[in-house]
């Protein structure tokens, strides 16, 4: 009994610190009435969606793509082009965007499992870039022109604003969710798999594991994740064209997640909260003096990461006295062999 009341008291202060954390994300734009300052926050949300769509593929699975820029361009093409042409709601068009983004994605890649290694990234490239290519040569994507979407009135139908708040709370709510929709697969069967694929694909075929199955998941929802952000983007921008698909973005979308910790789903939101930031503070202040500094900043960190903190920040952090004391002190979490005790009680009651 006293082992369940240490559970439940470190459950509730986790779920203290957590809401706190959560209220004062809630409290920023009554706060903080900057439009700059907001604008990074909304960088911040949606390039951490994006870097968590690539953590499923990259991270979690061990196919290390960098075509994540495709197809968050891709969703925004098929949304802004449906809202344009047809006049549809924008949030329906969204949810087809991101239909659109995965059966392109799983249909592409499906042959592409064979593959391996950085022969599977040099693939994810080169279909990026064709992509690309292929909406600067069409007139039905508006060439290298791009295409805007209608501006108007403030409407929630039409999800347009003049006021970033608002995009500042659609964000915000699009990161937590896409966060709680990865840690749930983090912690399930498909989670398991995909972790076993990544350290061993044969051994993980020889256990029953179908590796191309998985992987195909994989692919196709963290590029539905990806349409999302497209589709947040283009609405918060209302202009897209052909250069939101360049190698640089997919880079931009890797880094929150390595310099983070690519073991972990909260590593990409780490690491964008540190990345974006800093790379919008150098362009605000030294793209004058040396254009590009953002860019030479993100390899420079990459570098510095690899090779101090090959695990990343939450890698640093895990096997750190700073965490023992939060948990110790704060948290007090009970230890580890008492946590699993509690939970295989409250498993054997739920099969009773």
């Amino acid at each position: 009994m006293d082992h369940k009341k240490a559970v439940q008291t470190y459950h509730r202060n986790l779920a203290v610190v957590v809401g706190l954390i959560l209220l004062s994300f809630a409290l920023i734009p009554m706060v903080v009435k900057s439009p700059y300052i907001l604008n990074i926050f909304v960088l911040v949300f949606y390039m951490s969606t994006l870097s968590m769509a690539w953590n499923l593929l990259g991270g979690m699975t061990g196919q290390n793509s960098l075509g994540h820029a495709a197809y968050m361009g891709l969703g925004a093409y098929a949304c802004c082009l449906l809202v344009v042409k047809t006049g549809a709601n924008p949030w329906l068009a969204g949810i087809f965007g991101m239909a659109v983004v995965g059966l392109v994605a799983g249909i592409v890649f499906y042959p592409c499992f064979i593959l391996r290694g950085p022969y599977f990234t040099l693939v994810s490239i080169a279909f990026g870039e064709s992509i690309r290519q292929v909406i600067i040569n069409s007139a039905f994507f508006g060439r290298a022109s791009g295409v805007g979407l209608p501006f108007g009135s403030d409407s929630w139908v039409h999800f347009r604003f003049t006021s970033k708040v608002p995009y500042y709370y659609v964000g915000l709510v699009m990161m937590i969710g896409v966060y709680l929709v990865m840690k749930k697969i983090d912690r399930s069967k498909m989670g398991f798999a995909l972790k076993t694929i990544r350290e061993d694909e044969d051994a993980a075929a020889a256990i029953g594991i179908n590796p191309t199955r998985y992987k195909i998941l994989a692919v196709v929802i963290s590029a539905m994740v990806a349409g999302l952000v497209g589709f947040f983007y283009a609405s918060y921008i209302r202009y897209i064209d052909p250069e939101l698909m360049i190698q640089a973005k997919s880079t931009e979308s890797v880094l929150p997640a390595i310099v983070g910790g690519a073991a972990y789903v909260e590593g990409p939101i780490i690491g964008g909260l540190i990345m974006i930031p800093l790379s919008e503070y150098l362009r605000a202040n030294f793209s004058a003096i040396l254009p590009g500094i953002n860019m030479l900043m993100y390899a420079v960190a990459l570098l510095v990461v690899i090779r101090f903190r090959p695990a990343g920040i939450l890698g640093w952090y895990m096997n750190s006295r700073t965490k023992a004391f939060i948990d110790e002190k704060i948290l007090r979490k009970p230890p580890l062999e008492v946590l699993e005790e509690v939970e295989m009680m409250g498993y054997r009651k739920g099969e009773a």
